[in-house]
């Protein structure tokens, strides 16, 4: 099921674009039918109890190299998520665009690229599956950020949001490789726990990569420039989607690096870090949808720092706080989106009186802002009683350093949510309004509902969210959601926090809303992207001069550094000089036709010089009883030799003068060059590992290749690639000589004509 429903996707992305032909609306109908049937069958899954579905493509079994596809319990209540938001984006943004709309084959497209890659990191079940997704995620976003590509600082946004993204992407890279390497598998599935430096090595990058993609300071200043982004954008991105791929990434490899100290203490590093900055910006700002963006990098921060703390209760408190996150910040987006098309303006400075207006996204705002501050009767008040039972939970520094940042973080949420819904719908001169849209307020009142609904229907919710933690914590399932705690030390500290937070956020509103605050970490980090393209061209220039002798001598030098590290593994006993004193003849001539090819000075005489070298290891190669490799030598050598003749007819018969100087350097690093190769060789064989495939190749010849030649079954079969590239180069060889044939013989027959 998981193939169909992957394909289905793909196969709709074409789809889509080709219904935008007709117009906009129909294109993104068609993108929305794919992400409707996954999520009803995530849901249908769930209700059914949340069987594990798998799937596999193996690329290079003998390398652990393969798409893995596992849909578990976390994995579906992500999918419902991803793909049951996505559906109502898109829908949503049926609305949102006019019928005229630019893009309209471009945009639904790349919004079911950008879902589809989503759904593929959800179900990903390997490292190498979840890193493909994972950039596929980080290009396709580029594209929607910058849907509006004629406006500078839209592509200026754009650009941030794919370096920072990216670039994080390598570092994830690099740590999933050390992470599979340590845990002895590539499955994030079968990841035993892991200790030790190299574990902690890979903790660090992972968390840096997930703190990249999830807005986690210093890296969150990408997200509040993607507001550049159509609204429809913002509101599946920023709430359900590909915020969520770093939290995700650190819920599934959090069991195998929970014993890693630097793996627990960065995370609650960069989470509160975010909880308590994420809030501030939201306050400092007056557009309504970067104050929701703000909020966002401190609600993920509050995720990150639950899941780094890796209690069983803290675990459970993460993952409702990312299924009611998705709920509620969604439906803030598309209601501020809906304001900002039937007013003109996201200002909160500007808005006003909207409550009569526009009363059902008045309701829904309620509905989501109160979730998102955590009062009842909403999943929000659930999921952070939890988290706060959760850091209360804890003992000595750790509860210390958490409970501030949380505690202080929620405080400074409800004060921003209390200056937000104040500034677009609170008292003042009513703001003109347009018409109604249908389309954008029926998903945004489903999304705001489905807070309700799920404090009501807690049971179906604890069905969901308790299983995905338990995969992550074995005693999570020990735990449940609460409808009511009762009058608990958590409940006190959930009051003193709305009470606290609802009158600093009136007080903040009464002051108005202020300055635009500079955009400093933004402006930093593309400054930073500026001076790197500025200093590239020079550093290219000083580098890639195009003297072809010096990146010679350069990439010898590398290759003797290289080999230097097997030195401690020479030895000499197991080599011998000859088998054959022909073999020591041949070898002298070989290198005496390399020493007169350094210094002859016609170009004639260095090509027939060369020629001389390649014969001559065309003989060793026939000395040694391999006839098919010196035919292939002496066939290559054949051929060079004569191409080089029939090209340096165009050149000038002699070299230029050469310094004595530059030609010792260049007989040095040759002369290191082989001496570093004999070097590696001859360690290579001191310590050889396992036994020896000829024996094997010998047997499997006939039964597996087809052929009683090991030689030839080898170059067909084993590496046939490899071959087929030999072949296009000796073809493309073959046609650069007779084109230089040709446009010698040109001149001579156009001479003889006049």
């Amino acid at each position: 099921m998981l193939w169909a429903l992957f394909l289905a996707h793909v196969a709709a992305v074409p789809a889509a674009a080709a219904a935008g032909r007709t117009s906009m609306r129909a294109g993104l109908f068609t993108a929305a039918a794919a992400p409707a049937a996954a999520a009803a069958w995530a849901a249908a899954e769930l209700a059914g109890g949340g069987r594990t579905n798998t799937a596999e493509l193996v690329w290079v079994g003998g390398l652990d190299v393969a798409i893995r596809l596992r849909a578990d319990s976390l994995a579906l209540m992500m999918t419902l998520l991803v793909a049951g938001v996505g559906a109502l984006v898109m829908v949503y943004a049926a609305g949102y665009f006019g019928r005229n709309a630019a893009g309209a084959t471009r945009f639904p497209a790349t919004m079911l690229a950008f879902s589809t890659s989503m759904l593929g990191l959800v179900w990903a079940d390997s490292v190498w599956t979840l890193f493909i997704f994972w950039e596929m995620t980080s290009v396709t976003s580029f594209l929607l950020v910058g849907h509006k590509h004629a406006d500078a600082s839209v592509r200026m946004a754009a650009r941030r949001a794919l370096v920072i993204t990216a670039g994080g992407g390598l570092v994830l890279l690099a740590g999933l490789i050390v992470l599979a390497e340590s845990a002895g598998s590539s499955a994030l599935t079968a990841m035993e726990p892991v200790s030790g430096p190299a574990a902690a090595t890979a903790g660090v990058l992972i968390l840096i990569g997930a703190a990249t993609k999830s807005a986690q300071v210093p890296f969150h200043v990408w997200l509040p420039g993607a507001m550049a982004a159509p609204t429809p954008v913002s509101a599946y991105l920023h709430s359900a989607a590909m915020v969520k791929a770093g939290i995700l990434l650190i819920a599934v490899v959090g069991p195998a690096l929970r014993g890693v100290a630097a793996w627990k203490w960065l995370g609650i590093a960069f989470g509160v870090a975010s909880v308590v900055w994420g809030a501030v910006g939201a306050l400092r700002h007056r557009d309504a949808k970067l104050i929701l963006a703000w909020g966002t990098v401190s609600q993920l921060g509050l995720m990150v720092t639950l899941l780094s703390v890796g209690t069983a209760k803290a675990v459970l408190a993460a993952l409702a706080l990312l299924f009611s996150h998705a709920l509620f910040k969604a439906a803030l987006f598309l209601v501020v989106g809906e304001v900002d098309v039937r007013t003109g303006t996201r200002d909160i400075g500007d808005l006003g009186g909207l409550h009569r207006s526009m009363p059902t996204a008045f309701a829904v705002a309620l509905l989501a802002g109160g979730s998102m501050v955590g009062l009842p009767p909403l999943l929000g008040f659930v999921a952070k009683e939890t988290a706060i039972e959760a850091v209360l939970a804890l003992a000595g520094a750790e509860r210390a350093v958490v409970a501030a940042g949380v505690i202080g973080g929620s405080v400074l949420t409800v004060a921003y949510t209390v200056r937000l819904l104040h500034g677009v719908f609170g008292p003042g001169p009513p703001t003109p309004v347009g018409a109604n849209r249908p389309l954008m307020a029926a998903p945004a009142a489903i999304l705001g509902a489905a807070g309700v609904v799920g404090y009501a229907a807690l049971s179906g919710v604890n069905r969901i969210v308790v299983p995905a933690a338990a995969e992550l914590s074995e005693k999570a399932d020990a735990y449940s959601l609460i409808q009511w705690p009762g009058l608990k030390t958590a409940f006190v500290v959930s009051v003193l926090i709305v009470g606290v937070g609802g009158v600093a956020g009136a007080l903040w509103a009464s002051r108005g809303v202020g300055r635009l605050p500079a955009p400093v970490g933004a402006s930093a980090a593309d400054g930073i992207v500026d001076k790197t393209l500025g200093f590239s061209p020079r550093l290219t220039a000083l580098v890639q001069h195009g003297s072809l002798p010096v990146y010679l001598a350069v990439m010898g030098t590398v290759a003797v550094l290289a080999a230097a590290a097997l030195a401690s593994d020479f030895a000499g006993g197991h080599l011998i000089w000859w088998d054959h004193p022909l073999q020591a003849m041949l070898a002298a001539a070989v290198v005496i036709a390399a020493l007169a090819a350094a210094f002859v000075g016609s170009r004639l005489g260095a090509a027939l010089a060369l020629g001389s070298v390649g014969f001559g290891v065309t003989g060793l190669f026939l000395v040694h009883g391999a006839p098919d490799l010196a035919l292939t030598q002496l066939l290559v050598e054949t051929v060079v030799v004569v191409g080089f003749v029939l090209g340096l007819g165009h050149l000038a018969r002699r070299f230029p003068p050469v310094t004595g100087s530059w030609r010792s350097v260049r007989i040095m690093v040759a002369a290191a060059g082989g001496l570093a190769v004999t070097a590696a060789l001859a360690a290579a064989g001191t310590n050889p590992t396992g036994k020896p495939p000829t024996l094997d190749l010998v047997a499997e010849a006939v039964a597996e290749g087809g052929g009683k030649n090991v030689v030839n079954v080898i170059l067909t079969d084993l590496r046939a690639l490899d071959t087929l590239g030999e072949v296009v180069v000796l073809a493309t060889v073959a046609i650069g000589i007779l084109a230089l044939a040709r446009v010698r013989t040109r001149p001579q027959a156009q001479t003889q004509e006049s």
